[in-house]
């Protein structure tokens, strides 16, 4: 994405990956950028799989983008001391609000893990972009 100097300069796109999952957050003044985006991200190797979560609209401001940088911590330290999550294969993502939570889980520990999620200030959303183990 940094190579792009278009997504540089009009988007905020932020990438997280787990095992072989891209997840792709942020902000994108149009639809076009976004597409260009997930195409980068597919093109990378080891890439099986995008989740394109970019939000049409202006990039948040730096007070956002801290205020989610504080929501995730709030998340993460939850699932840390949850015994229904193994916090280690849940990576989490917070963008304007809205919190993203990928990785490999059972489906009990995902119900779980966004239930932690979504009972944390500030939260205003929980997207979940697991993959389920038996």
């Amino acid at each position: 994405m940094s190579k792009d100097a278009q997504i540089k300069k009009e988007a905020r796109i932020n990438v997280s990956a787990y095992q072989g999952k891209v997840l792709l957050v942020g902000q994108s003044p149009n639809s076009e950028l976004s597409a260009r985006a997930k195409q980068i991200a597919m093109g990378v190797e080891g890439t099986t799989e995008v989740f394109n979560e970019i939000r049409q609209g202006q990039p948040i401001g730096l007070g956002d983008a801290s205020n989610d940088t504080w929501i995730t911590t709030k998340v993460r330290s939850q699932l840390l001391t949850s015994d229904q999550v193994k916090s280690s294969n849940v990576k989490v993502t917070t963008e304007n609000g809205e919190v993203f939570l990928l990785g490999l889980v059972t489906e009990r520990e995902a119900k779980a893990a966004a239930d932690i999620a979504s009972r944390v200030s500030g939260v205003k959303r929980v997207t979940t972009a697991f993959t389920f183990i038996k």
